[in-house]
């Protein structure tokens, strides 16, 4: 029996030398069977190679993993806030006043964009939202998967590979992944309700989950996951100086409510095994655009006689499933086939407001239209073991589709009765000149080896050859070396090219406006423009090219003991093309903007036109440092602690010819100080983690400790930098019986806040007033957050 455990240690836990899981196996044999089911294993992590699940501190590359445990113990009921706390290079701010992206936060890993990082459910691909991040928010210009549509109760673990890996996953993996594994077999059924607010007495949470697991013939599982999410919104505004200092913004979270699901499902038999995994959102969710006082020339004053904020109110559904089956020949041969298809509906509604060129006519409600997105895949993957070594590869096939909805007329309208308010004040709507349907296909091949030189040496290497129907073809390649130098040390390098393809919305997103100088006139028309469009093309625009990247991560790994792990990764990785959208091409706004250049403006009678563009080179370099501690203490109590720090600064390297009708240097027409400083110092440089929890029979106490460093924004041209803050999250949990515990916990127990804009000459922005604090803030503004918990296990 002893060396029976003997053996399950050392598969489960990882050791590297086996004679420390011998020394304490002794221990574990004379430990009752309800202690050993609390033995913590080293989690096993399956992104990053295709040659099996392995320890994430004996993987060629940095891998971190989040567990559900970790997760809950945030306090957070979303996924993007709970890893904001607990990834270091893992941010999410919280905009405010930025139409859509209220609604739908971005958020960035190592200092890169949104659509720089590919998201995986079980490993196999998710798609993108629909919306364009179009204003002036971290993420400016991208389109990224929206990680909150993705029940918090649903997941077993969070994955998050820190090293480039297009050469094996595509498109997207420049940054890292992050593979999200749903709970799978040997789960308890659970239900939890929270309740929490601000201190400030806003933003008040309620939260409830369900998680019902049904075994199946074989070892197999049916889980379903139902939750309900309603948070209240909060307030940040000032008072408004221009309004008797009233407070008539609303500057903080969106009041939003999702309904999701969660489903994931397998059925072995024999050597085959069917799965299943989907995941459904709605969500309803309101916020304010700026508001419109009673003098202002967007305002009726017989309709609102005081002004009004218009709410931009999108119903937003997102979806997706993937079905397959795999099995292992007589061979050996492991395969893989599944079909995943996703999709994205971002309608946007706006309510308590007016178009104000219909005169006292003009609705109050607005159908603005909407965006969608759908993607397909079908992907085949194959995986021999040849000796020590193990040959993989595999065929996909990706089709995807983006579509922009006009909204009613009324929406996007210029009428009679004002020449320049058009449209629904707030968000007017998407004209039948920007309606758009856009598709592409994509084949790729792919192959990977794993190849042991001897047992200390490992040598995994991929390549990936992808065609797309629209910019053509991409080929990449990666090689990573694992050398286990003792049996407690482990150095590790890799250095892999890749690319992102630029996204649909990237080439086909329209937005357009218009206004007339005078009665007598002519329309005027100003916006973004897809950049096949005529005006955008004679204006310079082309086809955009993917981005391409190189990555290079050199590390090491150092196990003392089981108990203790420690690591080091220092990182580079170089971006040529980025995609970017341009400035205002308008004579107005250019002053050297060539003559031919505003003749064709003049001609079309558009005032000025932006279109994206391969634009910019970029150098991001940084390390990350790691530090996992557990202790196993008497009476069955369990320390388990975790200390992260990154440190990470991107700097653009180099800037691409504009085109040369416009005859404007490429600095001038795309790198103003808001767009410089939202690539070079938007995110902090620096993020340290420190995660402790003590767990008894009874009761559990968990306390995270977080750094985030100074960042960067504009005000009138001018960086303004704000310093770097500490937070503290605090969680009691008490067992009133065996499944039933209470927990009580805080988020920012201290209520820290970032730094204000300080005083400037801005109506709106600095302290004091109307928007007080800058919307690129990593842990937002809402100060602290308190919650009530109750769960029950069955």
């Amino acid at each position: 029996m002893k060396y029976l455990l003997y053996a399950l240690l050392s598969l489960t836990c990882g050791s590297a030398a086996a004679e420390k899981a011998v020394e304490e196996s002794n221990d574990y044999y004379q430990r009752p069977l309800e202690q050993l089911f609390q033995v913590e294993t080293q989690a096993k992590a399956a992104v990053g190679s295709r040659s099996g699940d392995r320890s994430a501190l004996n993987a060629e590359v940095p891998i971190d993993i989040i567990t559900a445990v970790q997760l809950q113990s945030t306090g957070q009921t979303e996924l993007t806030r709970a890893l904001a706390v607990l990834v270091p290079g893992f941010n999410s701010p919280r905009p405010s006043i930025a139409d859509g992206t209220d609604h739908a936060p971005p958020f960035t890993l190592r200092g890169l964009g949104p659509d720089q990082v590919l998201v995986l459910v079980n490993g196999k691909r998710q798609h993108q939202s629909s919306l364009l991040h179009n204003n002036g928010t971290v993420g400016r210009g991208s389109s990224g998967v929206d990680l909150n549509t993705i029940p918090l109760r649903a997941i077993e673990r969070v994955e998050v590979l820190r090293d480039g890996a297009a050469a094996q996953y595509g498109s997207d993996a420049i940054a890292g992944i992050i593979n999200i594994i749903l709970k799978g077999y040997g789960q308890r059924s659970q239900a939890s309700v929270s309740y929490g607010r601000t201190r400030e007495e806003d933003g008040i949470s309620k939260h409830a989950s369900l998680f019902q697991t049904l075994p199946l013939a074989g070892d197999g599982f049916l889980n379903l996951t139902a939750e309900w999410r309603d948070r209240g919104p909060t307030n940040r505004a000032g008072p408004d100086a221009r309004d008797s200092n009233r407070i008539n913004t609303h500057f903080g979270d969106a009041d939003a409510r999702d309904a999701l699901l969660g489903l994931n499902a397998e059925l072995p038999r024999g050597d085959t095994t069917l799965y299943l995994h989907g995941l459904y959102d709605r969500r309803r969710s309101s916020a304010g655009a700026f508001y419109r006082h009673a003098e202002d020339s967007r305002n009726i004053s017989s309709i609102y006689p005081d002004g009004f904020l218009p709410l931009i109110e999108p119903k937003i559904l997102d979806f997706s499933a993937t079905v397959g089956i795999r099995g292992i020949a007589a061979s050996g041969l492991r395969w893989d086939l599944s079909y995943t298809h996703g999709h994205n509906d971002f309608h946007f509604y706006v309510h308590d407001s007016l178009n104000t060129s219909l005169g006292s006519d003009s609705p109050r409600s607005f159908d603005s239209g909407a965006s969608r997105y759908t993607q397909q895949i079908l992907n085949l993957d194959l995986s021999q073991k040849i000796g020590p070594h193990t040959l993989s590869g595999g065929y996909e096939f990706r089709q995807e589709r983006y579509r922009i909805v006009p909204g009613e007329p009324a929406s996007w309208m210029l009428g009679p009765e004002n020449n320049y308010a058009y449209g629904a004040q707030g968000f007017p709507g998407f004209s039948p000149d920007n309606e758009i349907s856009a598709r592409r296909r994509a084949h790729a091949l792919y192959g990977d080896l794993k190849y042991a030189l001897s047992d200390s040496l490992t040598l995994d290497s991929a390549a990936r050859a992808e065609s797309y129907s629209d910019f053509g073809a991409a080929l990449n390649g990666k090689l990573a070396l694992r050398y286990r130098a003792r049996d407690d040390l482990l150095f590790r390098a890799s250095a892999s090219s890749g690319f992102r393809a630029p996204s649909l919305s990237q080439s086909h997103f329209s937005y357009t406006g218009t206004y007339r100088n005078s009665d007598d006139t002519a329309p005027q028309f100003w916006g973004n423009y897809a950049v096949d469009h005529p005006i955008a093309r004679a204006l310079g625009a082309t086809e955009l090219k993917p981005e391409k990247s190189r990555h290079f991560t050199l590390g090491l790994v150092f196990e003392p003991s089981s108990q203790l792990t420690a690591s080091a990764d220092a990182f580079v990785t170089d971006i040529d093309d980025r995609i970017m959208p341009t400035g205002y091409i308008s004579a107005w706004n250019l002053s050297s903007l060539s003559p031919q250049a505003a003749a064709i403006l003049a001609q079309n009678n558009i005032d000025g036109a932006v279109y994206f563009t391969n634009a910019i080179g970029t150098r991001t370099r940084g390390f990350d440092l790691r530090l996992d501690y557990k202790k196993e203490l008497e009476n069955g109590a369990r320390l388990k602690i975790v200390a992260a720090y990154q440190r990470s600064r991107t700097h653009i390297t180099q800037v691409n010819a504009s085109p040369g009708i416009l005859g404007v240097p490429m600095t001038d027409l795309i790198l103003d100080p808001f767009a410089r400083g939202l690539i070079e110092n938007a995110l902090p440089a620096t993020a340290f983690k420190l995660w402790t929890r003590y767990a008894t029979h009874d009761y559990e106490l968990v306390l995270n400790l977080n750094r985030f460093g100074k960042f960067s924004s504009v005000q009138a041209y001018e960086p303004v930098t704000f310093g770097a803050k500490w937070t503290v999250d605090a969680e009691f949990t008490y067992r009133l019986t065996r499944d039933v515990a209470l927990t009580l916990g805080g988020a920012n127990l201290f209520n820290t806040k970032p730094d204000t804009w300080g005083k400037t000459e801005d109506n709106l922005t600095g302290a004091g007033k109307v928007i007080p604090y800058s919307q690129y803030a990593p842990f937002g503004y809402n100060g602290a957050y308190y919650y009530l918990r109750v769960g029950v296990e069955f």
